[in-house]
């Protein structure tokens, strides 16, 4: 069987940058081993599937990292939502529905970016963190917090989150949830607040950049900064840009994408 694929960069504007995302779409479900089979020969943050529903009038869309599958991903979202643009104006709009999230509704907006609206799931603070997390980051961070998909350690400058060092092993242990570090922006920059994803049970050591985690970032640096809307730079080796805007009940994720690889895959 021949599967048309797609390589994207998302969250960025410059190829090689942003984090890297396969696109299939499938006539229905292939066996859970065979789309992980997939994902693990891409070796890639994430290969999202579709399957068109008639029933749900949406595209149903299965995220898979190269060790399994994950509940939740934004930024191959924004990579599918992107191929499913391709050469269409501005204004177009899809919708994905999973598990987890239930409908998401995109759109290509008029500034190149694609929206996400995704449920808000807001972090709750931590009075005491589990011993992996604070023995896993160094330096120790001012506090921790957590929602349903990874736990929050807020430092206090840019030039922490960007030294920090992680240990994987100790990480590790926090199975099923990852990490996410996070403090604000430096003064003068073209973003609101920083962060950076470690997940090494579900992924890798380090997400280049993590759509899903700016649903618990965003609704806490509005909070800490009193506005709605925010831009937040993921710090890691290829950096992305995550535009954000905060509801009572969503979080609007946007960002740009770039094309790297169109083909065929044999199954």
């Amino acid at each position: 069987m021949q599967l048309p694929i797609h390589i994207v960069d998302a969250f960025t504007l410059t190829r090689f940058r942003g984090n890297q995302a396969a696109v299939v779409r499938l006539p229905g479900w292939l066996p859970d081993e065979t789309l992980q089979g997939i994902a693990s020969e891409n070796n890639l943050s994430e290969t999202s599937f579709l399957v068109w529903s008639d029933a749900r009038q949406a595209h149903e869309i299965r995220w898979f990292s190269p060790m399994k599958e994950i509940s939740f991903c934004g930024h191959a979202t924004l990579a599918s939502a992107f191929v499913l643009f391709d050469g269409q104006p501005p204004g177009q709009r899809a919708r994905f529905w999973a598990a987890a999230v239930g409908v998401v509704e995109t759109q290509a907006l008029e500034s190149g970016r694609i929206s996400m609206v995704f449920p808000r799931r807001d972090a709750r603070r931590l009075d005491d963190a589990p011993q992996a997390l604070k023995a896993g980051l160094h330096p120790a961070p001012r506090e921790y917090w957590v929602n349903q998909q990874a736990y929050m350690a807020v430092y206090d400058t840019e030039a922490d989150v960007r030294a920090a060092r992680a240990d994987m092993n100790q990480l590790r242990t926090l199975n099923p949830l990852d990490v996410v570090i996070t403090a604000p922006a430096s003064d003068g920059g073209s973003h609101d607040f920083v962060s950076r994803y470690f997940w090494p049970a579900n992924g890798g050591d380090e997400d280049p950049v993590t759509g899903s985690i700016h649903t618990a970032l965003a609704p806490y640096w509005a909070g800490r900064l009193g506005r709605s809307t925010l831009v937040g730079l993921q710090a890691s080796k290829r950096t992305g840009l995550v535009y954000c805007e905060v509801t009572d009940e969503a979080v609007e994720v946007s960002g740009h994408c770039v094309a790297y690889l169109q083909g065929v895959i044999e199954v």
